[in-house]
């Protein structure tokens, strides 16, 4: 059968090739709780879905959301269909939104506008979306497959014996990969680059930073890190990539030469490192820290605003903030690093949606030097689209979803530090697994980014 509707949803049945299952975590599969969505799949047996609203046609204010095609996946690992789903959800009322998280068995919104949330449901919650006809989009039609597919490449690739001259951005590498790339940075250029141990992680593992500057007069000091949230591997990539930029450039571009002689930089790639080696090992999914095994969301962390609103009290939660700021050493370990330093800048790199974030998160309140926040803001956006002509959404905290105990607004609201988040590559797509040919285009953006907040800080 090549075409299915149900309840004006159109059901497209795709191929069914994937692997069998080589994740030890993933929990078996039941046929109980499936409900109408069973029903639906006994229709296309041994086959995946994609979800398209045919309800009503889009608001025009939302067009430019969801002007991307959805990106799917042509396989599903059992006859009865994926277990999770990410999918993107436009909630008509606060109520349905509340339902929306409800239903989630994972959230993928960071920072949710008004309008779409992009949410991880299993059988029962698409059964949900459809009966409720809620307008809809695949985002990724079985995200175990896509996980498995990524960990099938990676076993197979060059990360499994040193890379060739120049290929070390073509694939993503583990944390020992990382912090060996870091310790040759340091050893290639000692004149511009010191490499610290900032502190240590729950389970022992050290918290590497790079220290880089030049020999001009420094005029500024800027942090940037990367892998707060375990699952945001482009995160832990770009902020590596800036720091190889910065000092394999520095010789060749008067531009990169200018920015080491002035701005003392420090690096921090890998924030959250238990976290990260969980990833790669047990769960592809995997956010927070390794506390007592449920984690902590460490970007709720942070002293200011912590245990208020878009942070939870529960382990379980995705947003967990834990017993008290800065209770886990990873954010206190950060902490202390803004503390000694003289920081003028900040960015914690993220993933995925492609925006740029100023203070606040915690409160729809505009930040004192809102103009100025959102003037730099706008020009790191113009740099970023330079690069490749990807559009990153400018927006503040008034304008999004609360989230409290974060980094960037601890450093701004504690330190006076001009702080901002970058989300980075897809604005939906793949979500958190992004091919690793994009990692390279990527860090154009994430350098052009950095560059310019350098450029305007400290004059």
């Amino acid at each position: 059968m090549s075409r299915c509707y149900r309840d004006g949803v159109r059901l497209r049945p795709r191929r069914n090739n994937a692997p069998s299952s080589l994740w030890p975590w993933r929990a078996s599969r039941s046929v109980a709780g499936l409900g109408r969505l069973a029903a639906a799949l006994a229709v296309v047996t041994g086959v995946g879905i994609a979800i398209t609203p045919m309800m009503r046609p889009a608001p025009p204010e939302r067009s430019t959301v969801r002007s991307h095609a959805p990106v799917t996946v042509e396989s599903a690992p059992s006859r009865l269909g994926p277990e999770r789903t990410a999918v993107r959800v436009w909630p008509r009322t606060a109520a349905e939104r509340a339902d929306v998280f409800a239903h989630a068995i994972d959230v993928w919104s960071e920072h949710s506008d008004a309008e779409a949330l992009d949410v991880v449901l299993d059988p029962a919650g698409m059964a949900w979306v459809l009966d409720a006809r809620l307008e809809a989009e695949v985002l990724v039609v079985d995200i175990d497959a896509l996980a498995e597919d990524e960990r099938e490449r990676l076993a197979m690739a060059e990360v499994a014996r040193p890379p060739a001259p120049g290929r070390w951005f073509s694939e993503y590498r583990d944390l020992s990969a990382i912090h060996a790339h870091l310790d040759q940075l340091a050893q290639r250029r000692p004149d511009l680059v010191m490499q610290e141990t900032i502190g240590h992680s729950l389970e022992g593992r050290p918290l590497v930073a790079l220290r880089i500057g030049g020999t001009g007069s420094r005029r500024a000091g800027m942090l940037i890190n990367g892998g707060l949230h375990a699952r945001e591997w482009i995160s832990m990539m770009v902020t590596t990539c800036v720091a190889d930029r910065l000092i394999s450039s520095y010789d060749d571009d008067a531009r990169i030469r200018r920015f080491v002689d002035e701005v003392e930089l420090w690096v921090v790639p890998v924030s959250n490192p238990d976290g990260y080696v969980h990833s790669w090992s047990r769960d592809r999914y995997w956010r927070k820290n390794r506390r007592d095994g449920h984690g902590v969301d460490l970007n709720r962390n942070f002293d200011l605003a912590w245990g208020g609103p878009g942070s939870s009290d529960k382990p379980a939660s995705q947003i967990y903030r834990g017993t008290a700021a800065f209770s886990e050493p990873e954010s206190a370990a950060l902490r202390d690093l803004m503390h000694r330093g003289d920081f003028d800048a900040h960015i914690d790199f993220h993933s995925y949606g492609q925006l740029l974030l100023h203070p606040w998160s915690h409160k729809r309140k505009r930040s004192r030097d809102h103009k100025r926040l959102s003037a730099t803001a706008d020009g790191m956006a113009k740099a970023i689209a330079a690069q490749h002509g990807k559009r990153y959404r400018k927006m503040s905290g008034e304008s999004l979803y609360p989230a409290s105990g974060t980094f960037m607004d601890w450093a701004y609201g504690e330190h006076e530090v001009s702080s901002f988040v970058i989300e980075l590559r897809p604005r939906g797509g793949s979500g958190f697994v992004l091919p690793p040919e994009q990692i390279v285009p990527t860090c154009d953006e994430g350098l052009a980014a950095v560059l310019t907040l350098g450029e305007s800080v400290g004059r």
